[in-house]
């Protein structure tokens, strides 16, 4: 996998409003509802409202191990992960929205509606006939100065590289000026940066060079990640 398969995921995560959530029963059998998902951001987590008394609310209190399939078109996202069950007064007014008042009468104090907090461990995913299979903590290791996920590249094998932390911001195709901005600066990557995304990473990300990211743009997003 690439960076580029990693924001076509986040794409379509920030477009649905719809997933399937599944939990482990009290016979631990998998048991899967349809779930509305409040302001999808990206593989990383998912918040969902329910009721206190639901059964998805007793099962996560009893087994917190939980699963979420995004699925449109041919794009199949599945996030396997726990979940936790918010119930603070900040959290319940910050994923209200309009249209849960014909659930919940008693408006976003409501004591029957609760937030659930999905948090991804581990990812499969299927997006236009290419898959990939990986862990968020292999995901949020530093792998390059600009956001490329280097164990994903087909550079890496092709022409040998070991990538710009390793190679101190020198690539097997020539210094890189993201890097060395960016470890002149005494940064691991450009996401400590205050100018982030500055010209020379809109260039290199947007831009039509060979080794630019493809979708454009693609970089900047990764870059963002909260890197170990």
């Amino acid at each position: 996998m690439n960076v580029n398969l990693f924001e076509k995921a986040n794409k379509i995560i920030r477009e649905c409003d719809t997933a399937y959530f599944g939990v482990l029963d009290e016979n631990g059998f998998p048991d899967v509802s349809t779930v509305s998902i409040v302001k999808p951001e990206n593989i990383f987590e998912a918040r969902f409202t329910t009721n206190k008394d639901s059964n998805k609310v007793k099962r996560l209190l009893r087994n917190n191990k939980a699963s979420l399939c995004i699925h449109t078109g041919s794009a199949n996202i599945t996030l396997v992960g726990t979940a936790e069950i918010l119930t603070d007064q900040e959290t319940k007014s910050l994923y209200w929205l309009d249209w849960f008042i014909d659930h919940y009468p008693g408006g976003a104090t409501d004591p029957d509606y609760v937030v659930i907090r999905f948090k991804s461990q581990r990812v499969s995913l299927w997006l236009g006939g290419e898959g990939a299979e990986f862990a968020i903590d292999e995901l949020l290791t530093t792998q390059s100065r600009c956001g490329l996920l280097c164990s994903w590249c087909a550079f890496k094998v092709s022409h040998g590289c070991q990538g710009c932390v390793a190679l101190e911001g020198k690539p097997f195709w020539g210094e890189c000026p993201v890097a060395k901005c960016c470890q002149d600066k005494g940064y691991s990557h450009c996401g400590q940066c205050g100018d982030m995304p500055c010209d020379i990473l809109k260039e290199f990300s947007c831009g039509e060079g060979e080794h630019c990211a493809k979708p454009a743009g693609a970089r900047m997003d990764s870059s963002r990640l909260p890197y170990a």
